[in-house]
């Protein structure tokens, strides 16, 4: 059977072994070690195989198939260069019940040609690991989180400590490692430190020019609390 989409979470971690493995044409890409529980793109390979041509897949993958090397990195190179990674989405910590790891999305084609024209030889990374609402057992995702990451998705635009489009070459320059912060880092900036203001106190003038446009946006004049000295 072939499908249009294929949505999955399939479960983490597994082994397998392939004595009595049936249908291996749907392995193409490679195979993962039999050992080591790293059956997660088994997995991702079988559901790319039971596409239509012009299908569509999404599936929960833990982080680690991202970045891990071996033969996990020799199908990962293989996904890109045949153009069927389309979008990696990085989520939010303890969002699923029975792990509290952050886990991503894979969003993968069955073809080169099933993508669009635009988005060839480019792959969108989307770092929404920060976006999300704590419960008190469990996070979750509100609907401005997924309005947010559907909306750069079907965009497939970069924002600055968001998302990244990055094309195939500088993916194999940085060798076919997808890690997510590598490309969209929602890491704040370090916290701007002055000795001249830790040891005599006041503001330094870097920071309260640093804040201008936001305070102007607001109507307020720091001169109006503030008062300037060497």
């Amino acid at each position: 059977m072939r499908f249009d989409r294929v949505i999955s979470n399939p479960p983490f971690s597994q082994n397998y072994s392939r004595d009595g493995m049936q249908f291996p044409g749907r392995f193409t890409h490679g195979y993962c070690p039999e050992t080591g529980k790293k059956a997660d793109l088994m997995f991702a390979q079988h559901m790319l195989a039971v596409l239509e041509t012009d299908g569509m897949m999404a599936t929960v993958m833990p982080h680690g198939v991202l970045f891990r090397g071996g033969e996990e990195k020799k199908i990962r190179e293989s996904f890109i260069k045949n153009d069927h990674l389309e979008a990696v989405i990085g989520l939010p910590p303890n969002l699923f019940y029975g792990t509290g790891i952050p886990a991503c999305i894979l969003v993968m084609r069955a073809t080169k040609k099933a993508k669009p024209v635009e988005r060839q030889g480019k792959v969108l990374f989307i770092n929404a690991d920060a976006e999300y609402y704590a419960g008190r057992a469990q996070n979750y995702l509100r609907p401005e989180h997924i309005e947010k990451m559907t909306w750069v998705f079907e965009n497939f635009v970069s924002l600055p400590g968001y998302s990244a489009v990055v094309t195939k070459e500088k993916l194999a320059e940085n060798d076919y490692n997808c890690n997510i912060r590598r490309y969209a880092d929602n890491a704040p900036p370090p916290e701007p430190h002055d000795v001249k203001a830790h040891l005599l106190g006041g503001i330094p003038k870097a920071e309260v020019e640093a804040k201008r446009e936001l305070l102007a946006a607001h109507g307020f004049d720091p001169s109006k609390i503030l008062v300037e000295r060497n």
